[in-house]
């Protein structure tokens, strides 16, 4: 009866060609065999399963080769297969993590001197050589510096920086990446097919995301969820029995908060707590999802940076639109919060629950990170109804006493951990936000069509430089551009006139501070000193006949309105 060979070992690289994503590594070292022009000692660094082990054992067998092939060993010769069964005891593989210490140092160093028996150069490959001790590594500096001519030492190792300098200089260094999903789910698609592994495409992307960039962990995984029986692999099976929370999981549930659905991820989360998923693992993957979606919204290429299949990163990319940078920084900052929660608390689920609730509504939250999110999304919300593409609920009609129609507004109070609300309109609606929500009526009776297109003219005395000025400030903030952009701008002498649409929009506008900003703005694009001054469209012409029979701004008496002990109402 045959022994059964765990599959990472069976399908262990045997030539140069075979190794996965390490093409800088394995043409380097085929080319100098092929030339003859070797060197004494080597340094193969990288993380576990990217090949190192591998590449050495194809390297001690390349330069022993009795017909190697433009480099690469052959394999049928008496020497490669004696190399390969271990019945050649010229090449020599020693594990340092377990043979550490100065005594094992000192075997090698007194057998080097010997010349090889059965092949041309002996071979000593020392595996995680960082974990040799101090005394080790000096008993090696001397082999290494003047080594016999027929001795070739190949170290590997997972962390170079624990070893000395004194090594690392005489030593050539060759460093192996991190294997890409495609790469792995390319070799995962040979093995399967060779074994007669009945497995989907989305299986095979999922066990090459699983490996995180090691093929020898990708393939025992394909070998562990092999071993449950004839059924056909599919990404959820793989997924459940590897106990890890599935990309179209973590996808939906990010869907769910995106549209600040905290009910669906709530239950989303729950689902996925009730099949055995440790709570926090599935932060972690929530954080390491939306760590992808940064990427997504920081890069043209996400794909070359994300390490996933093109397919998935079409996904991330599409759903990266869904959210802004804040919101997303947000969401990573708040779930590693929770994180450290799920740690010590006795039920983690709770950890979880919680987290994705407040995901869902950042106004949950009164922390910096969460306004900035609130805000992003308002801005966002904001362009989108000034350029048309937002449909937005309608309020009911108010008529007055001549039966015209008004809008109906309500004034909006903003807590001190919500955004301020905000006016604008695009000259047929009128728009009044608060929180998440917006309101939108559109009059279009035609006495009002012909106030319109009257406000519409432009006057004879509109600021030349007011479009440039626009400009400058939505680079500083989008959400004052927002509120400006349907605006009109009249320079009367060394004063900017402003009509703004609304009373709300020229309450957060015509504040002390505002007006001191958009003074300071329109002085630098100008180049000379300019007062800046906020009126209501269409009433600019009485404010300021008001103004010039009391000899001050309204504008002045309401950025002091406090000081009077209550509200005041600007007509």
């Amino acid at each position: 009866m045959s022994v059964y060979q765990a599959l990472y070992r069976k399908w262990r690289p045997m030539r140069f060609s075979d190794i996965s994503g390490q093409n800088q590594v394995s043409d380097t070292l085929k080319t100098a065999v092929a030339n003859g022009r070797t060197s004494h000692a080597y340094l193969f660094c990288g993380t576990r399963g990217t090949g190192k082990t591998s590449t050495a054992k194809i390297f001690s067998r390349a330069v022993n080769c009795e017909n190697p092939i433009d480099g690469e060993p052959c394999n049928e010769c008496p020497t490669c297969k004696g190399i390969l069964d271990g019945s050649i005891l010229d090449v020599y593989e020693m594990d340092a993590a377990s043979n550490r210490g100065v005594e094992n140092i000192r075997e090698i160093r007194d057998e080097v001197i010997y010349t090889p028996v059965g092949c041309k150069y002996k071979v000593y490959i020392i595996d995680e050589v960082h974990m040799l001790t101090a005394e080790a590594f000096n008993a090696l500096l001397k082999t290494l510096e003047e080594p016999p001519s027929h001795t070739i030492f190949i170290l590997a190792t997972t962390e170079p920086h624990k070893i000395p300098a004194t090594i690392l200089s005489r030593c050539q260094r060759f460093d192996f990446k991190r294997i890409s999903v495609d790469d792995i789910a390319h070799r995962i698609s040979e093995i399967t097919s060779a074994e007669g592994i009945d497995i989907t495409p989305d299986a095979v992307e999922t066990i090459a995301e699983l490996g995180d960039g090691s093929m020898r962990d990708a393939i025992s995984i394909l070998d562990r969820c092999s071993a449950f029986g004839s059924e056909k692999l599919t990404s959820d099976r793989i997924s459940d029995i590897m106990g890890v929370v599935g990309t179209s999981k973590l996808f939906e549930i990010c869907d769910a908060v995106a549209e600040n659905n905290a009910k669906l991820a709530v239950k989303l989360t729950d689902d996925v707590l009730r099949e055995g998923k440790e709570a926090q693992n599935l932060i972690e993957n929530l954080i390491d999802h939306y760590r992808i979606l940064l990427v997504c919204k920081a890069t043209d290429k996400p794909a070359e940076l994300i390490e996933k299949t093109e397919i998935t990163a079409e996904k991330f990319v599409t759903q990266a639109e869904k959210y802004g940078v804040e919101r997303i920084l947000y969401s990573i900052k708040t779930l590693g919060e929770y994180l450290s929660q799920a740690k010590w608390l006795t039920k983690p689920k709770l950890a979880v629950t919680q987290a994705v609730v407040r995901l869902s509504n950042p106004a949950y939250s009164s922390e910096t990170e969460a306004l900035l999110a609130r805000i992003e999304k308002l801005e966002a919300k904001v362009m989108d109804l000034s350029l048309g593409n937002v449909s937005a609920e309608r309020i009911s009609d108010k008529k007055d006493a001549d039966n015209t129609e008004k809008i109906k507004t309500s004034e909006v109070t903003a807590s001190s951990d919500t955004p301020p609300p905000w006016d604008i309109s695009d000259g047929k609606t009128k728009v009044i936000a608060s929180k998440e929500e917006a309101s939108v009526e559109v009059e279009s009776t035609p006495a009002k069509e012909a106030v319109l297109s009257e406000t519409d003219a432009k006057d004879s005395n509109s600021w030349e430089l007011w479009k440039e000025a626009l400009g400058e400030i939505k680079k500083e903030s989008k959400l004052l551009y927002a509120f400006l952009y349907n605006g009109n701008a009249i320079k009367n002498g060394n004063v900017i006139e402003i009509e703004v649409e609304g009373k709300l929009a020229y309450e957060r506008i015509s504040t002390e501070d505002g007006i001191k900003y958009l003074s300071k703005m329109f002085s630098r694009v100008e180049e000379e000193p300019l007062i800046a001054r906020v009126y209501i469209k269409n009433e600019r012409q009485k404010t300021k006949e008001i103004e010039e029979k009391v000899g001050f701004s309204i504008q002045d008496i309401a950025n002091k309105k406090d000081e009077f002990g209550g509200k005041i109402d600007i007509i």
